[in-house]
């Protein structure tokens, strides 16, 4: 291997490292963005009402839990589960009485925006959509 060839080597090397640890950063930067509560409010062709999501994060696990006020609406019946998180985007399902409800949404900036879709008997009876800012 000649010197130049060397030379090259090893600053394709610093430049990889050096964007392998942007990413980190950024993608640390991202997450911390998600944590938090959210406040705002929901509509379905059933209950409408105000909405508070809570989103946590511990040892890379997302955790994630909806709690809803409403009349006629149940109450959640544990947290969130099948949790995905991908870019601005994500998803879980939470039981509420006898529905399981799939929450899907999008973070942009301090607000979350997105749609909610519940499941009784593996049949989906209700849908609707909610819009939520962070709380400082």
């Amino acid at each position: 291997m000649t010197f130049t060839t060397l030379r090259r080597a090893v600053a394709l090397l610093a430049v990889a490292t050096a964007t392998a640890l942007g990413a980190d950063r950024l993608e640390a930067q991202d997450e911390t963005a998600w944590v938090g509560t959210f406040k705002g409010t929901f509509v379905t062709d059933g209950p409408s009402g105000n909405m508070t999501l809570t989103i946590g994060q511990e040892n890379k696990v997302w955790k994630f839990s909806g709690a809803v006020e409403a009349e006629g609406a149940p109450p959640a019946n544990g947290d969130g589960r099948d949790i995905k998180v991908e870019g601005n985007a994500f998803e879980f399902t939470q039981t509420f009485g006898e529905f399981d409800v799939i929450f899907k949404g999008t973070r942009d900036g301090t607000t979350i925006k997105g749609t909610i879709e519940a499941y009784q008997a593996g049949s989906m009876v209700g849908s609707g959509t909610f819009e939520l800012t962070k709380q400082a």
